[in-house]
């Protein structure tokens, strides 16, 4: 289930990093994990990400319904289906990555709060989903009713642990991480694409339309929360990144 990430696995050499896994690497040095710490990266899939962070001196475990990472050296490789209870004790790690994983699942919602169990107090969380709000996503969505990186039409013959099932928003995310115990901390992206800067003409008529659209809501500790959301919603990332990179920590 580790979605697909571009990630190749020369003859005789370990796995090489796809541009997300990279992107990750760089992002997490402000994460201030200290040496030793803990890491779950779930789903692993062929285990580039996992070599990286135990090179760095992690204990890193790996989990995945593939075996692809089973028997890397300094990987701790568990198998585990993200859709069910995950094999570890509660507060386990330090920080668990979740890489091009949660829009392949039924139940998103249930594989966070697993991680929010597995996840020690004040724990952290990476989780990278496509940006299905960047303008082109948006604009893709307009003309054909599929969003950005919505393999399309899905092959109806079988369900395939590969299929984009749970392609969400980011207000969506971010509701899904408030509402299982998560604080979300910051939203960064992968990699813009440059042509994603031809769509920005759009950003005023989506900027009044938003405007008007927000104010809707009585609630007044809401409408706060509105204002961050749609604050985000303009921003850098989420206009123009090709995959967001979510940091939660555990309340």
């Amino acid at each position: 289930m580790a979605d697909a990430l571009p990630v190749q696995k020369p003859a005789g050499g370990k796995p090489r990093l796809s541009i997300i896994q990279r992107s990750v690497l760089n992002f997490m040095t402000g994460l201030g994990l200290k040496p030793g710490a803990r890491l779950l990266d779930a789903p692993c899939g062929a285990g580039a990400f996992a070599i990286e962070l135990a090179a760095k001196g992690y204990a890193v475990c790996g989990a995945d319904v593939e075996p692809s990472a089973k028997g890397l050296p300094g990987i701790e490789f568990q198998f585990a289906d993200l859709e069910q209870s995950l094999p570890w004790p509660t507060a386990d790690f330090d920080a668990v990555f979740s890489l091009e994983g949660f829009e392949h699942l039924e139940n998103g919602f249930h594989l966070l709060r697993e991680f929010h169990r597995v996840l020690k107090p004040g724990g952290r969380l990476v989780l990278t989903t496509p940006n299905i709000v960047s303008l082109r996503s948006r604009m893709r969505f307009f003309g054909s009713g599929f969003f950005h990186k919505d393999p399309v039409p899905l092959n109806e013959s079988a369900r395939h642990p590969l299929h984009h099932i749970g392609l969400s928003t980011f207000p969506e995310i971010r509701y899904a991480l408030h509402t299982t115990g998560f604080r979300l901390e910051s939203c960064s992206y992968s990699w813009i694409k440059p042509v994603s800067f031809l769509y920005a003409v759009y950003i005023p008529w989506m900027w009044l339309y938003t405007f008007i659209a927000f104010r809707r809501e009585k609630d007044q500790a809401q409408r706060a929360r509105n204002r961050e959301i749609r604050a985000s919603l303009f921003s850098l990332p989420l206009l123009f990144g090709e995959n967001l990179i979510f940091s939660a920590r555990k309340q």
